[in-house]
């Protein structure tokens, strides 16, 4: 799935996930990534994405993409994409609220198409670095998801 077909109106970005775990700081590297320069819709929910649903509402999306890490057996570093109904939604996650519900959640309350794009995760131990593969992986969706964020901001 393209991003720039699914990422409509003003766009959010939400990054998920816990630095301290490796590979589930997937999320929150994307968000530092793309933060500085757009700090009005890039935002990095950690471990608990639902504090910052305010903010996102205050946001006004039309489109949020929901970035984490996730298992759902595919290589490290390899992105999956799909809507907040989409079968990432029922992957186990490392956070208090599966990802799953929060998206569905979330897209209920802003009215605005929610997606989710998971990255593979290789390992997500407390105190472990981040795998190159997932590493990489990120670098290249800051790339992808900025270049949209860019055409938005466009005249």
């Amino acid at each position: 799935m393209n991003l720039d077909d699914i990422a409509e109106g003003r766009v959010v970005v939400l990054g998920i996930g816990n630095p301290l775990k490796g590979d589930d700081g997937a999320g929150p590297l994307l968000a530092g990534l793309l933060r500085e320069r757009y700090p009005e819709v890039v935002f990095d929910g950690g471990s608990a994405p639902e504090n910052l649903v305010g903010p996102v509402r205050r946001a006004r999306p039309d489109s949020v993409l929901l970035v984490d890490a996730a298992d759902f057996g595919g290589r490290p570093g390899e992105i999956r994409v799909t809507s907040a109904g989409g079968a990432v939604g029922g992957l186990p996650g490392t956070h208090a609220v599966p990802l799953g519900m929060f998206a569905k959640a979330l897209a209920e309350e802003l009215g605005a198409s929610v997606h989710l794009i998971a990255v593979q995760a290789g390992t997500t131990h407390l105190g472990n670095p981040m795998s190159p593969a997932v590493a990489a992986a990120v670098e290249r969706l800051a790339l992808e998801i900025g270049k949209i964020l860019a055409r938005r901001e466009s005249p």
